[in-house]
């Protein structure tokens, strides 16, 4: 098991300027400094970091200065997250070759996990075929994820057509990808996400934490999501998969953040000390 976290906890997101009029170009981006926010991610104990496409973009032309910068803190490259459309079958082509691009720097950074996230909602509504769409070519892009050695898994996300826990259920009837839940959005979509995880649990390699309050996302043990229960869930399963802590948009400190979750991680959530990933047990 390894431990990681999201550096989009340390900044604002936004889009890459060029997919407003090219499909193939949009990428999310953290307005970080990457050396920076590892740095801070590493001495917190974490083993591993997630970053977006757009961030891993920066280090296209230069591989080696991310590889290392990631050796001299002893941590490693644990998921990149890409965002798409999926639904629009016209620009679902360009989409494929940036997350083909996406997931193949990535495999050659050290990566393990490729996280798909979207599944747009047109202006007129959602249409009812759009979960068959968006399931087909989920699976089309999981099939290229794979072919690069890396493990494909989607994460249903608040403004995107899976948020609630039936459209959840009715995309994983139509697709066998991976799931990568995120509990705070799965709890904002009205969902249980301790019910929902023990019910997909088979097809989870990969988890992201982080609380839910009416504040908003907030720290791990800050807010109202039974973080407990879900953590008793995995040590009785023996869960082996991994875990990011992400603590995004959240007003305090992005450091304070990133410190105190992992803290409740090491306390909560380890299955067993020996298989969690971090400086504290090497």
């Amino acid at each position: 098991m390894e431990i990681g976290y999201m550096t989009n906890g340390f900044g604002m997101l936004v889009g890459s300027g060029g997919g407003v009029t090219s499909a193939k170009d949009i990428r999310y981006v953290s307005l970080v400094d990457d050396k920076v926010v590892i740095g801070t991610i590493a001495e917190s104990g974490y083993s591993m970091v997630e970053m977006f496409d757009g961030n891993l973009e920066r280090f296209a032309a230069n591989p080696t200065k991310l590889t290392t910068l990631l050796d001299s803190l002893k941590v490693k490259l644990g998921g990149v997250y890409v965002g798409a459309n999926f639904i629009y079958e016209d620009s679902f082509p360009d989409e494929l070759e940036r997350i083909k691009a996406t997931a193949t720097l990535a495999a050659k950074l050290g990566a393990k996990h490729l996280i798909l996230g979207g599944g747009a909602i047109r202006a007129m509504g959602i249409l009812d075929t759009d979960y068959g769409v968006l399931a087909k070519n989920l699976d089309i892009a999981a099939k290229v994820i794979k072919e690069v050695g890396l493990i494909p898994t989607y994460h249903p996300h608040l403004g995107s057509i899976v948020e609630s826990p039936e459209q959840i259920h009715r995309l994983f009837s139509l697709t066998d990808i991976g799931f990568c839940p995120d509990v705070a959005h799965l709890q904002a979509g009205g969902g249980n996400p301790l019910e929902l995880i023990q019910t997909y649990y088979e097809r989870i390699p990969y988890i992201h934490l982080k609380d839910y309050s009416s504040e908003g996302f907030v720290p791990l043990g800050e807010g109202d999501i039974d973080l407990i229960g879900i953590a008793n869930f995995l040590k009785e399963k023996n869960y082996q998969g991994d875990i990011l802590a992400e603590i995004d948009g959240y007003a305090g400190c992005p450091t304070y953040a990133c410190q105190v979750s992992y803290q409740f991680i090491q306390k909560h959530v380890a299955v067993k000390n020996k298989n969690l990933g971090g400086k504290d047990n090497e």
